[in-house]
Parts: structure tokens; sequence; C-alpha cells
């Protein structure tokens, strides 16, 4: 009995099971296969994306040119010597490095440095710390000396291998009582694979990298997040040579293409002066690695129903197997000549079973039942019957 029992439950499982592999199978077909899907997600991860590098830039703008207005910031340019000047900027640069990071505006950003430029695009100085002094930004970012004659706030992108910098900034002018730049306020952000990361939760949660479109270098990938595909993605598409098509967005403002592990967006970085800097979003190819990959855990589950079942199966085929496998003996032992024998059995379902074939040895063989007194019990009718006689 237990072994039918067995056979049925193991047939039911493997049936439900590869009902619902093949039903999966379908439904996944569109999650496995929609690279058109794929591409609109990762167009949608690298706008919204750009959207939020623009945004920090506009807000870190709009904080430095209200900055620019306090009287310490200005008292730095009329300072008498260099180097009271050098100092004066320093400790300036410092307390707005520290009030920004308690600003509502620009605290979800890391501003690790603060610099006072003058009006040539010297620095003056940074904060925490005495290097920088003197060197000549506008030599390295010619962009700055756009910014300083525009006397308009702006933001960039500083990549310098030389200098080992890897930095957004903004930056605001410095009047002076007439209305003449005196100089700079800049605050610079990391670019780097933490602040993607960040971007990345804050908006679609895909793969996301920075990379440069150097003349006569190709395409370097700058930065790329874990999040997503990850980096080794786009590290491996860098080596291919696939990013080399993100050029295409420079001059048409997006670029697709694809490889083997995921579809890639691309579009120039907006809202910072950042020549052949692109921003690129990757949606996997698929939400899953492969459909038996993803049908495995149904099969473990066929197997462990399997296992429960025959373990069920085998308690109840021994819960119901033995007193039937005892009532069997016993009626065998009845008809080769033992009359005297009577089952007791205790069992929920097969107790009164046993209880009634006693009874009906009893009848048949004309022994009266007794009750747990011995008292000698019989059927209603029964002196009516005696006395009619057989």
């Amino acid at each position: 009995m237990r072994w039918k029992i067995i056979i049925v439950n193991s047939a039911i499982w493997i049936v439900l099971g590869l009902l619902a592999a093949v039903l999966m199978t379908e439904r996944l077909d569109d999650v496995l296969a929609n690279r058109v899907q794929r591409k609109s997600d990762a167009e949608r991860a690298v706008r919204s994306a750009n959207i939020q590098v623009e945004l920090e830039g506009l807000r870190l703008e709009r904080w430095l040119a209200a900055r620019t207005a306090e009287e310490g910031v200005v008292d730095v340019f009329a300072s008498g010597t260099p180097q009271a000047r050098a100092e004066n900027a320093s400790l300036q640069a410092k307390r707005l490095r520290d009030a920004a990071a308690q600003d509502a505006a620009t605290s979800g950003v890391s501003i690790p440095i603060v610099l006072f430029l003058d009006a040539r695009g010297v620095v003056i100085a940074r904060n925490d710390s005495s290097q920088m002094r003197g060197e000549d930004l506008a030599r390295a970012y010619p962009s700055l000396v756009a910014a300083l004659s525009s006397g308009q706030t702006s933001s960039q992108v500083w990549l310098n291998r030389q200098r080992s910098e890897q930095l957004l900034v903004s930056c605001a002018p410095v009047r002076g009582e007439t209305g003449e730049v005196l100089g700079a306020l800049v605050a610079g952000t990391p670019l780097n694979d933490e602040r993607l990361g960040a971007i990345s939760q804050a908006t679609s949660g895909l793969g996301l990298a920075v990379a440069v479109a150097r003349a006569g270098a190709g395409v370097e990938l700058i930065a790329a997040t874990e999040a997503g595909v990850g980096s080794s993605s786009f590290v491996a598409a860098s080596e291919r040579g696939l990013l080399g098509q993100a050029t295409a967005a420079l001059s048409a403002g997006k670029a697709f293409f694809e490889d083997d592990a995921a579809v890639y967006a691309a579009e120039p970085l907006s809202g910072y002066d950042a020549a052949g800097v692109m921003l690129l979003a990757a949606a996997s190819q698929s939400l899953v690695p492969s459909v038996p990959g993803l049908l495995w855990p149904i099969l473990g589950v066929v197997v462990l129903g399997i296992l429960l079942g025959a373990a069920g199966a085998a308690l109840l085929g021994n819960y119901l197997a033995e007193p039937i496998a005892q009532l069997e003996e016993g009626l065998l032992s009845i008809i080769n000549g033992r009359r005297n024998l009577r089952f007791d059995i205790e069992h929920p379902d097969l107790g009164g079973l046993a209880f009634r074939i006693n009874s009906l040895l009893n009848a048949l063989m004309g022994v009266p039942e007794t009750d747990a007194d011995g008292r000698t019990s019989q059927p209603p009718g029964a002196r009516y019957r005696e006395a009619e006689g057989p």
C-alpha cells in the first residue's frame, strides 16, 4: 500500500513541476528576449542619471553664488599680503566646506575640496591644506578662463591624470563693490564609482559609467558602478572597443550599442562644460541568467515534494498496513481452526472494524457476547426468536 501511495504522490509532484516549468518558461520569453524593452530601460536610466547629475551641479552653483555675497568671502580678496590672503582663504574654505555638509541643499553630495581663485584662475588657497597655493588652474583647465570672463556660475568636469584629479566642480564668481570679478569660489565633488553608485540608487538602479573621448586615444572609462550589470561589464565593453560606439552620442545626442551581457545607452554629460565626457547606462540583456538556471529551484521543490510525499506515504502506510495485516493473519488463523481467536485492535480508524468482525465471529459460532462486567448481552428480540424455535 505504501508504495502505491508513494508512486501516486510522486507522479502528482512531477506533473505539477513540469507544468510550472512550462508555464514559467512561456511567461519569461519576453523577459529573456525583449531587447527593445532593455534598450528603453537603458535610455531611461541614462536620462534620469544625467538629470540627477545636472541637478546636483545647479544646486551647488546656487549655493556657492549665495556664499559669494558673504562678508568673510569678499574679505579674502581684500587681505593685504599674499600670505595673509592665503591664510584667510584657507579658513574661509574650511568654513564653507563644513557649512555645505550641514546644508540640506548640498549635504547629499560629498564636497572634499573648496578653492579660492583669483581673477586669473590662480589658486589662493584651499581647505585643510596648503597644497595648490599659487597653482595656475586656468592653464590646466582652460574652461575656467571662460567662466571667469563671463562672470556667471558654471559647472565643469576636471579630468587630469598628471594632477590626479577626477572631479565635478561648480564655481561662482566673487565680485567687488563696483561689480568687477575679483576671483571665484570653487567646490569640487568626486567623480568616482561611489558617486555613480549613489546616483544609480537614487534613479534607476541600473549600472552607470562615465567615459571620455580623448583625441587620438579612443574612449577611456573613468568610473563605473558596481550595481546593475557591474563595472566588469563596462570594463569588458571598453576592452573590446565597444565604448568607441558611444562617441556617436557626442554629435547625435544619444547612442545605443550592445554585447552579450548588456544593452548600453550613452549621452553627453549635460549641465557641465565637459568636452568629450559621456554618461552611460547598461541594462542586462536578461533579468535572469538563463531559463534552466531559473528552473533549478522548481526542480528542487519537486524533489523535496517527492521526498516529503514518500515520508508521509510511509507513515500513512504503516498506520493502516499494520492493523490490516493483523486482521488478515487473524482471519487466516480462524480459518485454520483457531475458533476462539478474537481481535484486540485499538485503532482510531480500524478499531471499529475489528469489533464488528469479533461480533460477527461470535454470532456465527454461537458464542454469547458479554459486557465489561461479564454479563451476557443479547440483541433485542432474542427471547422472541428462541420461543418460536429455529
